[in-house]
């Protein structure tokens, strides 16, 4: 999954997709870079896989091959619309296998050269379900103390199944929201940002019209899924804030999917 570098500190690019490697019988590997929110004067931007293990601190280009594969110019991605979307393709030898590459970070660069994205290479997950165990709002500051757990599992096509089970929450509030945000973190107000759907593909979802709501009873507890589309998959909502709403809008819960 790729989202914002640590080390990116400009507001013009925030990148959201994924990055997926397949590997073939000579030892070179397919990348897929599927994304948003990239620069969209790249034609033919840089791709680096590291030998570092975070994306706090990724280190240098990783290969055990004579010349280095992700300085040659075939390593990149191009944009093809306004907005800065890509779906590009390349083909790479680095010297490194599949079990090799596993937790190692790849990063995304800008038309400047400026590392923009970063994701860590990972196993291909086949029980695709994100959990968050929710709490307190940052900085919220009410009567309120909510509590549980939020369940979003995945089907074909990326539509999912969005389940709760909370309590501490506002009594009898019917049709109440509770939405995943763009945010990566619960820690500050800042940090939790507004929704998170795919702008490029479909409308916000995450309303009462679009069913993203839940009722709670005269204890405060609530319990309930529905089916939602936000048009990103697992691994694009994974690390994503999830939020609970009071009914007069306030951000009473917080919690992260993984």
């Amino acid at each position: 999954m790729i989202h914002s570098s640590p080390s990116y500190t400009g507001d013009e690019f925030f990148p959201v997709g994924t990055v997926t490697v397949q590997y073939n019988p000579d030892g070179s590997l397919l990348m897929l870079i599927d994304s948003e929110g990239i620069d969209p004067a790249c034609e033919s931007c840089m791709v680096t896989v590291t030998d570092g293990d975070s994306c706090e601190d990724p280190g240098g280009t990783y290969f055990m091959t004579e010349d280095d594969p992700w300085a040659s110019g075939d390593a990149y991605y191009s944009s093809y619309a306004m907005g800065g979307t890509t779906m590009s393709a390349f083909r790479v030898t680095n010297g490194y296998d599949a079990d090799e590459m596993l937790g190692h970070p790849v990063l995304i660069y800008s038309n400047a050269g400026e590392v923009i994205g970063c994701g860590l290479l990972n196993e291909e997950v086949v029980d695709k379900v994100l959990r968050a165990e929710m709490g307190m709002y940052p900085g919220y500051g009410g009567d309120l103390e909510v509590e549980g757990d939020v369940k979003v599992s995945f089907e074909e096509g990326n539509t999912f199944l969005f389940s709760f089970d909370l309590e501490g929450l506002e009594e009898n509030c019917s049709g109440c929201g509770i939405h995943i945000h763009a945010g990566y973190s619960c820690a500050t107000h800042e940090e939790v940002l507004g929704h998170e759907w795919n702008q490029v593909s479909v409308q916000d979802l995450w309303t009462s019209a679009g069913g993203a709501t839940y009722d709670s009873d005269e204890d405060g507890d609530s319990e309930g899924s529905f089916y939602l589309y936000n048009g990103f998959s697992y691994y694009e909502n994974f690390g994503h804030a999830v939020v609970i709403h009071a009914s007069d809008g306030t951000r009473v819960g917080c919690g992260v999917l993984g």
